[in-house]
C-alpha cells in the first residue's frame, strides 16, 4: 500500500486536481434566468423556454416553461453555444444566441413577446387581435375593440357570426342545434336567449369562442357544439367604468344604456354592470293553411295578423367579487339578474272556407310575457404547482321565472247564415325552476405538453307549473282548465369524467370519457332512470408549419328541454298553441369531423348521426282547425356538412373573412296514418357569410357584415331563404376614451323567414316579419384610473349544462 502514502499519493492529487481543471470548463454551472412578459410589461405564464447547445460536435437540447409569474430558471448548462427560443400561443418566438465562453450566468432580466400577427391575421384591434381567429377545434372571434363592439349586443354578433344560424329566435351553429351557450362559465337559459344577451352589450365582451369539438370536460347534453363568451375582466390594478347609450328607429323608436365599474387591488377584484334597452314590439304576417280530414282536403285557412302594440323591455344587473389569499388560491362569488317583460296587442283576421260555408273571424289578441332569470356562484381555486395544476370546486343556485298572460276577444260573422258569435278567453301559465348545482374540477399539468382533467358533477332540477284556462260567461270568467292544474318535472343527474391531454412530437391527442347517471318524472309522463357513457376522441397532426389537421369522434346526449316535456299549452293565437309532450326521450348522437388549417385557411368536414331524433312537428285537431306545436322523437337523422373558411386582406386598411358552408340532411319518421310506413325528407342547403372591417386614419373605422341561408329543412318544417345586410361607421373621439357609431341593420328588410310544411294533413305556409331593419346612433364614453401592475385572474365555471334547457 506504498503508493496511497507519501509522494505517491501526493502524485494522485495532483493527477486529480490537473484532470479537473482541464474537463472543469465542459460541465461549467452555466445558468440562464429571466422573465417573460407581454408589450404591457403583464407577466407571461407557463410560456416554452428551448435550448439548443451547441458543444464541441455534441448537440443537446432542454426544454423548461416559465412559472405562474413568467419567471424561468435553467442551470447545469455545457459550455458553448446556446440558442434559446422562447414561445407562447398567440405572440411571436423570442430567439437570442448566447455564448457561455467567458460569462457563466446569464440574466435575461425582461423578455418582451410581441402579438403574433401573421397567425392572428385579421382586423387589427386595440388589443391587436384579430376579428375571426380560426383553430383546428374552434373557431374565435376578438370582439373586444372591433367596430362590431359598438352598438350591437351579444345577440346581434352572434347573428353575424360564422358559422351560426339564428331562425326566429332559435340557434343552430354548423346546422346543428342544441348548441351549449356559456357566458363566463354559467350556462344561459335557451327561453330567455334573446332577452339575455340581448342586455349584455358588445362593449363588455372581450372574445367568443365556438367550439366545434368539445372535449368531455364539457357536458354530454352538449351535442350541437359550444359557444363561450366571454366578458371584459380588468387585469390591471386600479379602477375602470364605461358608459353607453344609443337610440334606435325601426317602425318604432326604442333604445338603451348600460354601464359597468370594476375596482381591482392586490387582494381584492370587484365589478358591477347593469343594462337596459327598450323597443317597440313589432309582430306582423299571415298564416294560411289547408284544412282535412284524414286524407281528404275540406277547405282553407288565411289569417292575417298584426300586434304591433307594446314593448319590449329589458333589464340586467350582474356583479362579482374576488379574494386573492395569496398567489396561488382565490375564492368568490357573482350573480346575474335578468328581467325581461313584452307587451303586446293586436289583431288577428280569419277566414275560414269549409264544405261552401265560411267564417271570418276579428280577434284581439292581448299578451304579456314575463321573465326572471338569476344565478348566484360561488367558488373556491388552488393553483397547485408551478406548472398550474389546479383544483376547483363551484356551488351554483339559479332560479329561472316565466309567465304567460293572454286574453283573446272574438268576433265570429258566419256568412251563409248571418250569425255574429262574440266569445272571449284568456290563460294564465306560470312557471318555476330551481336548478341546484355543484361541481368539482382537478386539474393536473405533467410538462407543458401533457396534461390531466378530472371532475365530478351533480344537478338537481325542480319545476313547479300551472295553467289556468278561462272563459268568459253570463258576465264571469270561469275555469276550463281540463285538468292542467298542476304540472311539474323533477331531475337528477350525477357525472363525471377523465380528459387526457398529450402532445409527442408533431401530433397532438385529446381522449376523454364522460359519464352521467339521469332520472327523472314529469307530471302526466312517465318516469326513468338510466346510465350512458360518452367517449370523446381528437388527433392533431402538424404536418408542417403552416398546415395541420386534426380528426375528431364524439358521442352525445340531448335531452328534451323542460318546457317541451310538460305538457301545458301556450297560446299563439286562436288556432295555434304550443304544448309539450310529456313521453319525450332523449336523442344520442355520433359525430366524426376532420379539420384542415392550413395558414389563415380552414376546411371542416363532419358527419352527425343521430338516434331518436327529437324534432318540431304538429298535430292538427279536425274539430277545432286548431294546429298544435310540439315535438317527438323521429327516427333517426343523418346531417353532412363541409365549411371552408377563407379570411382575405384586401388591402392595408380592409379585411375580410368569408365562410361557406354546404349541408346535406335526411331524416327519416313514421307517416302520420301509418306507423309502419316510413317515411323521408331530405335537403340539400347552404349558407354563406362575410364580414368586413375597415380601419382609417384619425380613429375612423367601419363595418359591413352580410349572410344569406338558402332553403332548408327542420323536422316536418321548410325554411325560406333569408339573408341579412348591415352596415355601421364608427369614430373615436375625446382622445380615444369615446366612440360614436351609427349603423343600420338589415338593410334590405330581408331577415323574415318563410316556414311551411306540405304533409298531409299539415299543409301550411306563413311569416312573422319583425322589426328587424332599424338605424341607431350609439355614444360610449371610458374613463378609470389603472395602475400598470397586474393582478392574477381566475377563470372559474359553474353551472354549465341545465339553464340552456329552459327553453319556451
Amino acid at each position: 500500500m506504498k503508493y496511497l502514502t507519501g509522494e505517491y499519493l501526493i502524485i494522485r492529487m495532483l493527477i486529480f486536481v490537473s484532470l479537473s481543471l482541464l474537463f472543469c470548463p465542459c460541465f461549467a454551472q452555466n445558468t440562464i434566468k429571466g422573465k417573460v412578459v407581454d408589450e404591457q410589461k403583464i407577466p407571461v405564464p407557463f410560456a416554452t423556454v428551448s435550448l439548443i447547445i451547441k458543444a464541441s460536435d455534441t448537440l443537446a437540447k432542454r426544454n423548461v416553461i416559465s412559472n405562474n409569474t413568467g419567471e424561468f430558471s435553467i442551470s447545469d448548462i455545457r459550455n458553448g453555444i446556446v440558442e434559446i427560443t422562447i414561445s407562447s400561443v398567440g405572440f411571436t418566438p423570442w430567439k437570442q444566441t448566447i455564448s457561455f465562453e467567458q460569462s457563466h450566468a446569464v440574466n435575461l432580466t425582461e423578455i418582451v413577446l410581441h402579438d403574433d400577427r401573421q397567425t392572428l391575421s385579421g382586423v387589427t384591434i386595440s388589443a391587436k387581435k384579430p376579428l375571426i381567429q380560426q383553430k383546428t377545434d374552434r373557431l374565435i372571434m376578438n370582439v373586444q375593440g372591433s367596430v362590431l363592439a359598438s352598438g350591437n349586443n351579444a345577440y346581434d354578433i352572434l347573428a353575424m357570426a360564422p358559422s351560426v344560424q339564428l331562425m326566429n329566435g332559435k340557434l343552430t351553429m354548423d346546422g346543428k342545434s342544441n348548441v351549449l351557450i356559456l357566458l363566463n362559465g354559467k350556462r344561459l337559459p335557451g327561453a330567455t336567449l334573446e332577452s339575455i344577451l340581448g342586455s349584455l352589450s358588445g362593449e363588455q365582451i372581450e372574445r367568443i369562442e365556438f367550439i366545434s369539438n368539445p372535449s368531455s370536460k364539457y357536458d354530454a347534453n352538449a351535442s350541437g357544439g359550444v359557444i363561450e363568451i366571454y366578458t371584459k375582466r380588468n387585469s390591471q390594478m386600479g379602477w375602470t367604468s364605461n358608459v353607453s347609450g344609443n337610440v334606435a328607429r325601426g317602425y318604432r323608436t326604442g333604445g338603451g344604456g348600460d354601464a359597468d365599474f370594476r375596482l381591482s387591488t392586490k387582494k381584492w377584484d370587484f365589478g358591477v354592470s347593469a343594462g337596459y334597452s327598450q323597443k317597440g314590439h313589432i309582430e306582423r304576417g299571415y298564416s294560411n293553411r289547408e284544412l282535412y280530414q284524414g286524407k281528404n282536403r275540406i277547405g282553407d285557412f288565411t289569417q292575417q295578423m298584426d300586434i304591433s302594440k307594446g314593448s319590449m323591455i329589458d333589464k340586467s344587473l350582474n356583479g362579482s367579487i374576488g379574494y386573492q389569499l395569496n398567489k396561488n388560491n382565490s375564492f368568490g362569488a357573482d350573480v346575474n339578474l335578468i328581467k325581461s317583460k313584452l307587451n303586446g296587442s293586436g289583431n288577428l283576421d280569419a277566414v275560414i272556407n269549409e264544405n261552401q260555408n265560411r267564417l271570418i273571424t276579428n280577434t284581439f289578441n292581448d299578451v304579456l310575457l314575463q321573465v326572471g332569470f338569476s344565478n348566484y356562484n360561488i367558488f373556491y381555486k388552488a393553483v397547485l404547482d408551478s406548472l398550474g395544476s389546479n383544483f376547483l370546486t363551484t356551488a351554483n343556485y339559479a332560479r329561472y321565472t316565466s309567465g304567460q298572460q293572454q286574453e283573446f276577444k272574438q268576433s265570429t260573422l258566419d256568412e251563409s247564415t248571418g250569425n255574429i258569435g262574440n266569445s272571449q278567453f284568456r290563460n294564465n301559465a306560470p312557471a318555476k325552476y330551481d336548478i341546484y348545482t355543484g361541481t368539482a374540477d382537478y386539474t393536473k399539468n405533467f410538462s407543458s405538453s401533457a396534461k390531466l382533467e378530472a371532475g365530478l358533477k351533480y344537478t338537481l332540477t325542480e319545476n313547479h307549473s300551472n295553467q289556468v284556462t278561462e272563459v268568459f260567461q253570463d258576465g264571469a270568467w270561469t275555469d276550463n282548465n281540463s285538468g292542467l292544474r298542476e304540472l311539474g318535472y323533477s331531475e337528477k343527474i350525477y357525472a363525471g369524467y377523465i380528459n387526457f391531454n398529450q402532445k409527442v412530437g408533431k401530433f397532438s391527442f385529446q381522449a376523454g370519457l364522460r359519464a352521467e347517471q339521469s332520472s327523472y318524472k314529469v307530471t302526466g309522463g312517465i318516469d326513468s332512470s338510466y346510465f350512458n357513457l360518452f367517449p370523446n376522441l381528437r388527433i392533431d397532426y402538424k404536418v408542417s408549419k403552416v398546415y395541420s389537421s386534426s380528426i375528431g369522434y364524439a358521442r352525445n346526449i340531448n335531452r328534451p328541454s323542460y318546457d317541451n316535456l310538460i305538457p301545458y299549452e301556450l297560446f299563439i293565437d286562436n288556432y295555434t298553441v304550443s304544448r309539450g309532450n310529456a313521453f319525450l326521450r332523449p336523442e344520442y348522437k355520433q359525430t366524426f369531423s376532420w379539420n384542415h388549417l392550413y395558414k389563415k385557411y380552414s376546411l371542416r368536414l363532419a358527419y352527425t348521426r343521430t338516434t331518436d331524433a327529437l324534432a318540431s312537428t304538429m298535430i292538427y285537431d279536425e274539430n277545432t282547425f286548431r294546429f298544435i306545436q310540439t315535438q317527438s322523437n323521429f327516427l333517426n337523422q343523418n346531417l353532412f356538412s363541409a365549411a371552408l373558411s377563407i379570411p382575405v386582406k384586401i388591402a392595408s386598411w380592409w379585411d375580410m373573412n368569408n365562410r361557406a358552408t354546404l349541408y346535406f340532411k335526411d331524416l327519416k319518421y313514421p307517416s302520420v296514418f301509418d306507423n309502419n310506413e316510413i317515411l323521408t325528407r331530405s335537403k340539400t342547403y347552404y349558407a354563406l357569410n362575410t364580414l368586413n372591417t375597415f380601419t382609417f386614419n384619425d380613429g375612423l373605422s367601419a363595418e359591413i357584415s352580410a349572410y344569406y341561408n338558402s332553403p332548408s329543412i327542420n323536422g316536418i318544417y321548410s325554411y325560406g331563404g333569408y339573408s341579412n345586410v348591415s352596415a355601421g361607421i364608427k369614430k373615436t373621439v375625446l382622445a380615444g376614451k369615446g366612440s360614436v357609431k351609427l349603423d343600420v341593420s338589415d338593410i334590405f328588410y330581408n331577415n323574415n323567414i318563410l316556414i311551411s310544411t306540405n304533409i298531409i294533413p299539415i299543409v301550411t305556409s306563413g311569416i312573422n316579419r319583425m322589426d328587424t331593419r332599424r338605424v341607431r346612433l350609439s355614444f360610449r364614453y371610458s374613463f378609470g384610473g389603472n395602475e400598470s401592475k397586474k393582478r392574477e385572474k381566475s377563470n372559474t365555471q359553474g353551472n354549465t349544462n341545465e339553464i340552456n334547457r329552459l327553453k319556451l
